[in-house]
């Protein structure tokens, strides 16, 4: 193989629609967390967005929560020990199943979640800067079929 057929798939991968949502997904996330840091808050995004799950659908089990924030159990756990940590969250035992336990947010973490949001709309405004909503509605539907492409039948 020629160097110039080596390059010619090198630009086709650099370029492919998955190396370019996860390097986009990658560097939106790089810029919240550093944006996180820079406001004080020790926090991670992964945590963050667990935290929001648990604001919007409070009181879940373990399993609900790693399926609505497409997370593995094992990482949810890691997760949800960090945040019970800096008592953001609490598990309390299920009043049917003492062996279960629902996730709860706290008012710490309703509290963090209210700081933290000027700055995930900053992140998220810089990155969507000059997109108008036509565009924007596109790369959702676009999008939102390559996902169910990957995960459907």
């Amino acid at each position: 193989m020629e160097d110039k057929d080596l390059k010619n798939i090198e630009n086709q991968l650099k370029n492919s629609m998955g190396t370019l949502i996860g390097r986009t997904s990658h560097a939106i996330l790089n810029n919240l967390q550093k944006k996180f840091r820079e406001e004080g808050c020790n926090i991670t995004v992964e945590q963050w967005q667990v935290l929001i799950n648990l604001n919007n659908t409070n009181d879940q089990f373990h399993q609900q929560l790693a399926e609505n924030t497409f997370k593995e159990k094992s990482t949810i756990t890691r997760l949800l020990d960090g945040l019970e940590k800096k008592n953001m969250i609490k598990r309390v035992a299920d009043t049917l199943d003492r062996r279960q336990k629902r996730i709860r947010i706290t008012s710490r973490g309703k509290g963090l979640l209210n700081k933290l949001k000027p700055f995930a709309h900053e992140v998220q405004g810089r990155a969507l800067n000059d997109i108008d909503q036509k565009q924007m509605k596109i790369c959702q539907d676009i999008l939102l079929k390559i996902y169910n492409n990957v995960t459907g039948p």
